[in-house]
């Protein structure tokens, strides 16, 4: 292999791929990056066998050829470099690299070594990737962190009828967003087959990054796949591909905790209670995260207190419909959602202290945040 490339163009592309390998590798071709030249373009991937990322990037291709490399070396070289031409040269696995008065030599592991990544799958859905960011931001949040129960660190991805939900939880909250099919750049009508998947919240945040790393596109899209196998999805971008594995099992009928009627709903302003929650929070920490919200006469007390440091209370106008009452919730998971959207006004319902608290987007129907309450002391 010999080409020439410009080192912040080389630079990206490694830095984007770097992100899927592991810091604990279990064969060491997996610390590396492959290198290999296609279609007059450099291609860099990585994989730590579970997701993989290709990047393609612009390059002079002098002679075809493939090697991998150490990522963490190489990449920590080349971002040293000062942003002008590199050559690359490999011969039996060893890579000469120039630019200007520097000179190294790294040595490589045969490409043939590297695992193979999913080619092109059949390619199910398009979106805009304005829509795809802001569907992932809403629901990934609420997978679970640890791996007690596998198949609540994925997101779950189902047809519902003309729609397209998205629904993540861990088994403490829960987020469900739907996209209609008219909203789709493109789905694959001959798609009948399809059940459901559950993809890792981790790689659906790695998509986000790879969306910002595209810069402001506005007419950017991302298209979702499925391999032959129907064991891994893809998402496709125009310089690049993420794969990764689906997590295998049933998810959870989470329609069933979803409530179906309400003897409270209040509309509540989200910067307002975002910042009341963020004020509660400083007492909540130390005593089990709780805050409490207390419903009546069209206003919102929102309180915590700590044994340690002492109590804390605010009000803000709220329009509420039905009895009221009180309820309590981890000040995180509030935070978390409040966060994640950015609509101006909230909707909030419930029955009673015990029972699960909705929170919706006002006019906004496709999307719902539920969110278990914590027992109150009597």
């Amino acid at each position: 292999m010999k080409i020439q490339i410009l080192q912040e163009n080389l630079i990206k592309a490694v830095n984007i791929a770097s992100r899927s390998i592991s810091t604990k590798v279990q064969l060491p071709v997996l610390a590396n990056l492959l290198l290999a030249t296609e279609n007059n373009r450099l291609k860099i991937a990585a994989t730590n066998l579970e997701t993989g990322i290709t990047i393609w990037v612009g390059a002079k291709v002098e002679e075809e050829g493939a090697t991998t490399l150490p990522s963490k070396v190489f990449q920590e070289y080349v971002s040293s470099l000062q942003a002008e031409k590199i050559s690359l040269s490999t011969k039996e696995n060893i890579t000469t690299l120039s630019s200007g008065a520097f000179l190294a030599s790294f040595n490589g592991i045969g490409a043939n070594e590297f695992p193979s990544l999913p080619g092109d799958g059949r390619r199910i859905y398009s979106f805009s990737a304005k829509v795809f960011s802001e569907i992932i931001n809403q629901v990934a949040y609420a997978a679970a962190a640890d791996e007690g129960r596998p198949i609540l660190t994925g997101v779950f991805i189902k047809k519902d009828g003309p729609e397209l939900a998205f629904v993540a939880t861990d088994g403490y909250r829960l987020s469900v967003k739907k996209i209609k099919a008219s909203e789709l750049g493109k789905e694959d009508k001959k798609e009948e087959e399809f059940k459901g998947l559950i993809i890792p919240s981790r790689t659906l945040m790695e998509v986000l990054h790879l969306i910002s790393d595209q810069g402001k596109a506005e007419n950017l899209m991302v298209e979702m796949g499925l391999t032959k196998d129907g064991n891994q999805a893809i998402f496709y971008f125009p310089e690049a591909e993420l794969s990764t594995r689906l997590l295998d099992g049933d998810y959870p009928d989470y329609g069933k905790i979803i409530p179906k009627e309400f003897t409270t709903s209040v509309v509540l302003d989200r910067e307002e209670l975002l910042r009341a929650v963020k004020t509660a929070s400083i007492f909540a920490r130390d005593s089990a995260n709780i805050i409490k919200f207390k419903f009546s006469e069209g206003k919102l007390q929102i309180s915590a207190n700590s044994p340690q440091i002492g109590e804390n209370s605010s009000e803000m106008e709220a329009k509420i419909t039905g009895e009221g009452g009180e309820i309590a919730f981890n000040y995180r998971f509030l935070l978390d959602f409040l966060v994640s959207v950015g609509s101006q006004e909230v909707v909030f319902e419930m029955t009673g202290s015990l029972n699960p608290g909705v929170f919706k987007i006002k006019d906004d129907p496709s999307f719902l945040h539920i969110i278990m309450p914590v027992r109150l002391q009597s």
